[in-house]
């Protein structure tokens, strides 16, 4: 069965979104992990991975009718690449900011 180009550059745009998503994931648990003690940053650590292979899961499901092919792979790691060397570093200090916020707020 053929994909057509349309097909096709809807399921690249999704796994750039979807690889996008996972970086924006990595920036919201990545200051608490510094913060916490290493039994907790491992527990996060186990976190984002049991949701990244989530998302990778149902997206295969959906898009690729049970299939994730080396295309898909290949769109996430760059949707990721390209989050990490653009947003991440603005995003990074907002969410860095708002944890010390919180903690401030909190611890008194």
């Amino acid at each position: 069965m053929k994909t057509g180009l349309y097909e096709q550059l809807t399921a690249l745009l999704v796994s750039l979104l979807l690889g996008a998503t996972v970086g924006l994931l990595y920036d919201l648990l990545r200051p608490p992990r510094h913060r916490t003690s290493l039994a907790v940053g491992a527990l996060l650590d186990l976190l984002f991975c049991l949701l990244a292979g989530t998302g990778a899961f149902f997206y295969a499901m959906s898009a690729g009718n049970g299939r994730l092919g080396l295309w898909d792979l290949t769109g996430m790691l760059l949707g990721f690449l390209l989050y990490m060397h653009t947003l991440s570093p603005l995003l990074l200090r907002l969410f860095t900011a708002e944890l010390d916020f919180c903690a401030r707020v909190m611890g008194g």
